[in-house]
């Protein structure tokens, strides 16, 4: 009796045409299209006996005990908020984490919201904005400490009595330059460290790559030297409407003295510096602080414009912050340097645009002033 029971309650039928079929038919007999069959409580209950249950793993969350953060990942050794080590799972619980587990999108608490950990983990050959925010900031601590030291250096060997006046010669204007130089170190060794892509500067040194970027560079250099043509008209204007606080075309007349009287070896010297602290300030505003922004806006013309604005405002800015009052006549003239330089980084996505074309320049411009 239990068996016809169990025939009865399964229901076998066309879901085309409603006929009923029998048992040991596939295809209805009156449309001749293929019949579903529709289980009974009886083969359900079987197939759910048969069906093993998949367990999964469970992920423990961890709280940061700095900023109170809950961090759900078993890749992060660190809270990506405040940077306090987490403590460790037991390598118990990693190993037996299940690769749907794995696979699952990771979420970390911060300011009462729920963010995905791909926003904090560091990739090889792309930065994460607060990554390379960070990174920016180091930099730019490194570069204050060293001007700050080169200052007193120049103080005491140029100035031992302290009047105040320095004596500009070639030496200061070498010296100038280490700052400069030293700007970019803490990046290279960022990425050395750890061990990432250099691409993630944004380097690309391929042939084909450098030979583009050489054409661009050149192409470049020309807009700046006509740029820096219209530079003095610019400083001129300001200095005339009331900005003469300081003499700025004595110094600048002093500067080119210096240049056009040292001999061969200056100058080759500091076309090199140039050139390396050239190399230094695109690596960090542009291989960084450029390509961390663009993690925070989107990856179109309003955005790309976007960026390239705010670098040029912060270089500008601190510009002015470390040579006042003479970059006072150079914000607006460093401002539009700065927008043709990213104009030459969009193009392609190649640091060596900006680094050639601003180098090129730098050094036409030297050895134009030592020749002429």
């Amino acid at each position: 009796m239990t068996e016809e029971k169990e025939e009865k309650q399964i229901v076998k039928h066309c879901v085309y045409c409603g006929a009923k079929v029998k048992k040991d038919q596939a295809y209805c007999p009156q449309c001749g299209k293929l019949v579903i069959k529709i289980k009974g409580n009886s083969e359900k209950e079987s197939s759910k006996e048969i069906t093993p249950s998949i367990q999964k793993t469970p992920v423990k969350s961890r709280k940061c005990s700095n900023c109170g953060a809950i961090i759900t990942s078993t890749i992060l050794e660190q809270c990506p908020i405040c940077n306090t080590k987490l403590e460790k799972l037991p390598k118990e619980l990693i190993a037996t984490t299940t690769i749907s587990t794995q696979k699952k999108t990771g979420f970390i608490f911060s300011n009462k919201k729920l963010v995905p950990e791909q926003k904090f983990i560091l990739k090889k050959d792309i930065w994460n904005f607060r990554e390379g925010i960070s990174v920016f900031g180091n930099s730019l601590l490194a570069y204050v400490t060293i001007r700050f030291l080169i200052i007193l250096l120049i103080a005491f060997q140029f100035d031992p009595e302290g009047t105040g006046t320095i004596d500009l010669n070639i030496t200061t204007l070498i010296l100038s330059q280490i700052p400069d130089i030293i700007f970019g170190v803490y990046p290279l060794w960022y990425i050395y460290s750890k061990k990432h892509n250099l691409k993630k500067l944004s380097l690309y040194l391929n042939l084909k790559s450098s030979l583009k970027a050489l054409m661009i560079g050149i192409i470049g250099s020309i807009g700046l030297i006509l740029l820096d043509n219209f530079s003095s008209i610019i400083i001129e204007f300001m200095y005339n409407s009331g900005m003469d606080f300081f003499n700025i075309f004595e110094y600048l007349g002093e500067e080119y003295l210096v240049i056009k009287n040292a001999d061969i070896f200056w100058i080759i010297l500091l076309c090199i510096l140039l050139s390396l602290s050239v190399i230094s300030t695109e690596l960090v505003f542009r291989g960084v602080l450029h390509n961390s922004l663009k993690a925070q806006f989107e990856n179109n013309l309003i955005g790309r414009i976007s960026i390239i604005l705010i670098v040029a405002l912060i270089y500008a800015g601190l510009f002015l912050l470390f040579s006042w009052p003479v970059g006072l006549y150079f914000f607006a003239i460093n401002f539009l340097v700065f927008i043709i330089l990213g104009i030459l980084f969009e193009i392609n996505g190649n640091l060596l645009n900006t680094i050639l074309a601003n180098a090129i320049y730098n050094i036409i411009l030297v050895i134009f002033i030592f020749i002429f």
